[in-house]
């Protein structure tokens, strides 16, 4: 690990420097890199250096009492997570681009004082982009951070502490992107089979379609696959649907946002090794967004079955399915209610940052309350402003 993480340092240090030397041309003249290659990776192919850096500061700090209905451990998260990338791309022609990318991501838990785990995981992908005249397809593959994910994934499907401590994706994600639709599908491979380890994986779709200005239609689901360990030899599913539809009237006002969402979450539920008819568990969300001046209010009901039924029961080896099984925030199980206040100002595109406040609501009252402050610095972003955040073209 040490050698690899000497390599990745030096070659984040020397491959810029080296991409933005000027070729003994005309003055003024583009770098060309593609002088020190083969003829088959000039011309048409054109070389270049990639290199990028992605700074995140985290803190989350929870303070809840404990319920069997809506369990949400206190304790606060103090993180900073730096994650430096160098690789290469190549434009094969005007329409498609590959991007071949490896670095390491390094945390530290404030006050902790352990050095030793700092470099938590290895990143290393190949991302591909083709333009075509209907639209944009981009293909990744390998480890890569998950803000590539851009669809609209509710505290059902991931709570935020769960996106938080688990910052990458280890699969394929495959994106489309027209005017007016945005489609994504995607795998993160979790497990392999093992002693102690069960294999799981899940598959995870979104899209929304803008069909007015004011109207948007679109999908969020979840295809989760919880299987066998040599100690643990059932298998368990848990798979979740949400189609829903938003309105949003800030077109014509001063306001950023005055928007509604409604959606209808539908899921199923299978513990194969009971041998009993799958659960098939239903409810309605509904979301209230406003916001100005960079500040927003959103207030997020559920009304509806348990999206979690097997949350408390006890796993082969004796320990709780809960977070192993369900992602998402645990509290949708009858009533729930989240209260929310953030400032989100805009700095620039390359900086991030966001300050909020949450209150968290069942039918026997209040829960408990979350305050959250992030920031992130994306130097992909400052380097390529004209595409969206996270990506390269």
């Amino acid at each position: 690990m040490r050698k690899l993480l000497c390599i990745l340092l030096f070659c984040a240090a020397v491959l810029p420097v080296q991409a933005q030397r000027r070729s003994p041309g005309r003055q003024g003249e583009q770098p060309r890199i593609d002088r020190f290659l083969p003829e088959e990776f000039s011309g048409r192919n054109r070389f270049a250096w990639e290199y990028d850096a992605d700074f995140q500061y985290l803190f989350d700090n929870r303070e809840f009492a404990y319920s069997q209905d809506a369990w949400i451990p206190s304790g606060t998260m103090n993180t900073v997570v730096f994650a430096p990338t160098v690789g290469f791309s190549v434009q094969q022609d005007g329409r498609v681009n590959h991007r071949l990318t490896a670095g390491v991501e390094f945390a530290h838990d404030m006050g902790s004082h352990v050095w030793g785990d700092l470099p938590r995981e290895v990143l290393l992908f190949y991302d591909v982009h083709v333009r075509t005249r209907r639209g944009v397809f981009e293909g990744l593959a390998g480890v890569f951070p998950r803000r590539y994910l851009e669809g609209s994934y509710g505290e059902a499907f991931y709570s935020g502490m769960y996106r938080n401590t688990d910052r990458n994706l280890e699969g394929v994600l495959l994106k489309w992107r027209l005017t007016r639709l945005y489609a994504e599908l995607g795998c993160d491979w979790m497990g392999r089979y093992g002693p102690d380890t069960r294999e799981r994986f899940q598959v995870m779709s979104a899209g929304r379609w803008q069909a007015t200005d004011w109207l948007s239609l679109g999908w969020t689901g979840s295809f989760y696959h919880y299987a066998c360990s040599e100690k643990a030899s059932n298998v368990v599913d848990n798979h979740l649907l949400e189609p829903w539809l938003k309105l949003d009237f800030a077109g014509k006002t001063s306001w950023q946002e005055l928007s509604l969402q409604a959606g209808a979450l539908v899921g199923y539920q299978c513990d194969r090794a009971t041998g009993l008819n799958p659960l098939i568990p239903a409810g309605g969300e509904a979301r209230v967004t406003v916001r100005r001046w960079d500040v927003a209010l959103q207030n997020t009901t559920y009304l509806g079955d348990d999206l979690m039924p097997y949350f408390h029961r006890l796993e082969p080896t004796g320990q709780p399915y809960a977070t192993n099984l369900y992602f998402g925030t645990p509290c949708y199980n009858g009533f729930f209610d989240l209260l929310e206040l953030a400032w989100t100002p805009a700095l620039t595109r390359y900086l991030n940052l966001r300050l909020s406040a949450r209150a968290y609501f069942n039918g026997e009252g209040f829960l408990g309350w979350q305050q959250i402050f992030s920031l992130r610095f994306s130097l992909d972003a400052l380097r390529h402003r004209d595409t969206v955040s996270g990506r390269c073209l």
